[in-house]
């Protein structure tokens, strides 16, 4: 072989390898990509449920107070059974299943009980915008929940997802809702509150068993013993309406006011 024949194999050997030097850096860079992804859905199953409860949550607007907390809170269930669903599809330990097949059953009975409240009316913004602080907070506080597995991560988003069902509903009751709506708003938020104690409890190594029971008696001590639900018909021989208080054992007795 001649010195000129050698060169130009010499050169035609190099221009190949870096052709394919970079081409190969990319294909190995992607990979590199698709294995950190491919780990962070292992890790994180329930990021895109979050996103898309989240983005669902703040696009959705009622007519007023009330009918906002409705419609979001809506939002807001759904969203805990999507996770829920999807926490069934990742070998959860015992306790974390029966916590989210009993969730999604508690949530769509409360999604009904809400639906039944709904109303027209045109969108009230103004009103929306007062959720929007207690929604972004829970929001942040979800998607930085992490646990040492999916299981454990399950469980500290839904504690921080059901403190914000309580803090959405603080919003509410402090801005003038009353009747039916105030009466249901009431009720979940104590569901939520009694859920959250719970999932702590279970965080913190107690058995479901044991954590729905202390949460329980805990959210008990903190709630009032009656709700009063306006029945918005007049006390005779005044303008002033007709309260119903309701007890805890569900007897009702007139309270008029």
């Amino acid at each position: 072989m001649n010195r000129l024949t050698h060169t130009a194999l010499v050169l035609l050997a190099t221009g190949s390898l870096v052709a394919c030097g970079p081409s190969q850096e990319a294909n190995q860079a992607a990979a590199d990509d698709n294995a950190e992804a491919t780990g962070s859905i292992a890790a994180n199953p329930f990021a895109a449920a979050e996103k898309q409860m989240s983005a669902k949550m703040m696009a959705a607007v009622g007519s007023d107070v009330g009918q906002n907390w409705a419609v979001k809170m809506i939002e807001h269930h759904q969203g805990a059974i999507d996770m829920s669903r999807i926490m069934l599809e990742h070998d959860p330990t015992a306790d974390v299943a029966k916590m989210a097949r009993d969730g999604i059953g508690k949530q769509a009975r409360d999604i009904d009980a809400i639906k039944a409240l709904l109303k027209g009316g045109a969108p009230d913004q103004a009103s929306a915008e007062l959720f929007r602080p207690a929604m972004m907070d829970m929001d942040r506080h979800m998607m930085a929940a992490k646990g040492a597995d999916v299981s454990d991560t399950f469980l500290r988003k839904m504690l921080e997802h059901h403190k914000g069902a309580v803090a959405m509903s603080d919003v509410a009751l402090n801005n003038g809702v009353t009747g039916a709506m105030r009466a249901q708003i009431e009720k979940t938020r104590a569901e939520n509150a009694r859920e959250a104690a719970m999932v702590e409890g279970m965080l913190g190594g107690r058995s479901m068993t044991k954590a729905n029971s202390s949460s329980a008696t805990a959210a008990g001590a903190d709630q009032p013993a009656s709700t009063i639900v306006s029945s918005g018909m007049p006390v005779p021989g005044t303008n002033t309406p007709e309260h119903v208080v309701v007890n805890e054992d569900g007897a009702n007795a007139s309270d008029r006011r």
